[in-house]
């Protein structure tokens, strides 16, 4: 056990490190591409931190666990809101200026609603269906590219700040949030273990929290450093890359039926509602500490309704 508590020492360090690491690269990366914070945060961080949901997913689909797979993408999804995104907003009250991420936030809310009709049909996910949120997945990327990307008048300006060492450290970053997540988790449910919590209680919340540790790790640093943006563009984005390209990939491998109707079927209302607060705490332009408060007191409802 003491080995285990070392690891997460080391872990949570590594964590730390790197997501500061990450996130100032990230940026850099924003600008020397000519392209937004949000950008960068749906497409790169969106996808880098979603890894952890996207391996747990395909992995329990070809193991046919099905419930792990909807419960994996739900409980992910409702923490990146509730847990990340709230924190965030405590952390750092913000006003919002761009004009598009209300458009972002509604697009968010509909993407969400078609994956979880799709969960809702037939309580099931074929592989038809999965195929059309991979599909939707790449539409959206390339709505992204369309719409994010940031007119430069010195083409001078992007060569001579653009460099390997840039992407380098991005991916050196990313690959230290997404090792140091799953080494921080692995010892927390052997620490857990030993202290005899139940498994069920260490699923709810260590395992649940872990996989969203890289978005929570990204945003915390963010926050502050001010990059209000790139946390946003996080949590829409790795919401997009859960519903569509995890469930969707999952849902090819097998078909993904549901277990526990009235559980889901709750998550899936929870999630919808979470996303619908936030085209309303966007559209107010002014983004207060209580409206953060307000998120992490439903992710503790979250927390205590599903123990």
């Amino acid at each position: 056990m003491i080995s285990d508590i070392i690891i997460f020492i080391i872990s949570l360090v590594i964590l730390i490190f790197s997501s500061e690491i990450f996130t100032v690269n990230a940026v850099k990366l924003a600008r020397s591409m000519g392209v937004s914070q949000f950008f960068i945060g749906t497409t790169i961080i969106g996808i880098g931190t979603s890894l952890p949901e996207i391996l747990i997913t395909d992995y329990a689909s070809l193991k046919g666990e099905c419930g792990i797979v909807l419960g994996n993408v739900l409980g992910s999804n409702v923490t990146n809101i509730a847990l990340v995104l709230g924190l965030a907003i405590f952390l750092r009250s913000t006003v919002i200026t761009n004009d598009n991420l209300l458009k972002d936030s509604i697009i968010h809310f509909l993407v969400l609603c078609t994956g979880c009709l799709f969960i809702l049909s037939g309580n099931s996910v074929g592989r038809i269906e999965g195929m059309v949120l991979i599909g939707m997945y790449f539409l959206y990327i390339y709505y992204l590219l369309k719409t994010h990307t940031i007119e430069r008048s010195d083409d001078n300006d992007i060569k001579n700040t653009f460099n390997i060492r840039i992407v380098l450290y991005t991916i050196l970053g990313l690959v230290g949030v997404v090792g140091g997540s799953k080494l921080l988790v692995d010892s927390a449910v052997v620490i857990a273990s030993e202290l005899g919590i139940p498994n069920m209680v260490i699923g709810l919340t260590i395992i649940a929290l872990g996989t969203s540790l890289p978005e929570l790790a990204v945003s915390v640093s963010a926050a502050k450093r001010g990059f209000i943006m790139l946390i946003f563009g996080n949590i829409i984005g790795s919401n997009i890359t859960n519903m569509n390209l995890a469930t969707g990939t999952a849902s090819v491998i097998n078909k993904v039926t549901v277990d526990n109707i009235n559980l889901i079927n709750f998550n899936l209302l929870y999630l919808l509602l979470l996303s619908a607060l936030l085209i309303i705490i966007v559209k107010k332009g002014v983004i207060s500490s209580w409206w953060g408060g307000l998120y992490l007191l439903m992710y503790v409802f979250f927390i205590i309704f599903n123990l």
